[in-house]
């Protein structure tokens, strides 16, 4: 696997949030058993991901979407650096408000959610349309450090809200009647979501 070391060093020695190494390579295994070639990253930072992801998926093509203009600066940089701008492209903005004619490589193979963890719902609803029909959504930090799992004992109020947020989101996947959730004890927790084929009947399982 080709590695991006030193970025990931610095990013973890700065806590920039990025995707831990074990849920990665996971992702990357993923993307290559389904054979993508296109995949929408909500949530750059600093562009680490997206490009973990087209070093190590040939023909892969990405549309990553940042808010923060700092992180997103320092994205382009590494993309440019790295010479993949011809296969990443990012763009500046929140993704619940950015104009979709703006991604290049629609429909998708994967939607990737990594972003702003109180807004899973709002994000897979915005963008789930443009997924491929047998393509899957993989989404990254269910756990939230094991604190979903013990809300109760949670002290910081925002802390509270935001892990309820994520719970009434993974509640909400797990039965719907649309979608299969299969959920990985992964890294920080990884859920990957496929449509129902239409005579199925409800399937949940957890890995």
């Amino acid at each position: 696997m080709v590695e991006l070391t030193d970025i990931e060093i610095d990013a973890l020695k700065r806590n920039i949030p990025i995707m831990q190494k074990e849920g990665l390579i996971f992702m990357i295994d993923k993307l290559n058993e389904i054979h993508a070639t296109s995949c929408l990253e909500i949530g750059s930072a600093i562009g680490y991901s997206a490009m973990m992801m087209c070093l190590n998926v040939k023909d892969l093509k990405i549309d990553t979407i940042e808010i923060n203009q700092d992180q997103y600066n320092e994205a382009l940089h590494h993309i440019d650096h790295y010479q993949l701008t011809k296969r990443i492209s990012i763009h500046l903005g929140d993704a619940l408000t950015l104009d979709t004619n703006e991604l290049l490589y629609k429909p998708y193979d994967c939607l990737f959610i990594d972003a702003a963890k109180a807004q899973y719902q709002k994000f897979f609803e915005k963008y789930i349309s443009y997924v491929n029909d047998k393509g899957i959504v993989i989404v990254d930090n269910l756990d939230f450090h094991g604190m979903i799992y013990d809300i109760d004992h949670i002290k910081n109020r925002n802390t509270k809200q935001l892990v309820k947020k994520i719970k009434r989101f993974k509640d909400w996947i797990f039965n719907n009647e649309d979608y299969d959730a299969t959920y990985y004890h992964i890294g920080d927790g990884i859920c990957i979501i496929t449509r129902k084929e239409k005579h199925e009947t409800c399937h949940i399982t957890q890995q």
